[in-house]
Order: structure tokens, then C-alpha cells, then sequence
């Protein structure tokens, strides 16, 4: 045999004997029975139950928050629609104390002459 041909077969009887030491060590060493006891999946269905409960809460919560929002926002609206209107009152209000006032000047201006 010449020396890669040799290298060659010491390589495959290596590569084999690892193979099966790890075929060995895949093999199941754990209990073949149930792992998973019926309480603990009972507790995982329920965590997963409170967690979907407390999805819908948040989610109801938000809602209830967007409408007191909406709520707040037409009140503010109107409000600011209103305040234009409280100050061209008092702007007529002024217009006509002005008149009046300038019209009796005038009339104490005419009595002087």
C-alpha cells in the first residue's frame, strides 16, 4: 500500500469509530414515560388564559381612552369655536360704548358754540 493509501483507510477507521461513539451517545437515556405531567400543562393553559384576559383588558382600556379623548377634543373645539363669538360681543359692545360716547361729546362740543 503506498502511504496516501494507507492515510486514507487510518482516516475512515477514525472517522467510523467516531461515528459510532456519537451514535452511542445519541441514543434516548431519558424515561420513555410522560415528562409532562397533566399539571403542569394545566398551568400552562391557564398562564396563557390570564395572559389572553389581559390582552382583551388593555385592549378594552385603550378604547375606553380613545373616546374620553375624542370626548376632551370636541369640548376644546367647541370652546375655541365659542371664544370668537364672546369676543366680537364685546367688541360691539366697546363699538357702541364708543358711539354713544363720541355722540355726546359731540353734543356737549355743539352746546359750547
Amino acid at each position: 500500500m503506498s502511504k496516501s493509501g494507507s492515510f486514507t483507510l487510518v482516516l475512515t477507521v477514525i472517522c467510523l469509530s467516531v461515528l459510532i461513539s456519537l451514535e452511542a451517545d445519541a441514543q434516548s437515556t431519558t424515561d420513555e414515560t410522560n415528562s409532562c405531567s397533566s399539571s403542569s400543562l394545566d398551568d400552562v393553559v391557564n398562564l396563557v388564559k390570564r395572559i389572553a384576559l389581559n390582552q382583551q383588558e388593555i385592549k378594552e382600556q385603550q378604547e375606553d381612552n380613545a373616546k374620553e379623548i375624542k370626548k376632551i377634543t370636541s369640548k376644546s373645539c367647541e370652546l375655541e369655536a365659542a371664544e370668537p363669538s364672546k369676543q366680537a360681543l364685546v367688541s360691539a359692545l366697546v363699538s357702541e360704548y364708543l358711539i354713544s360716547m363720541s355722540a355726546h361729546c359731540g353734543d356737549c362740543t355743539e352746546k359750547r358754540r
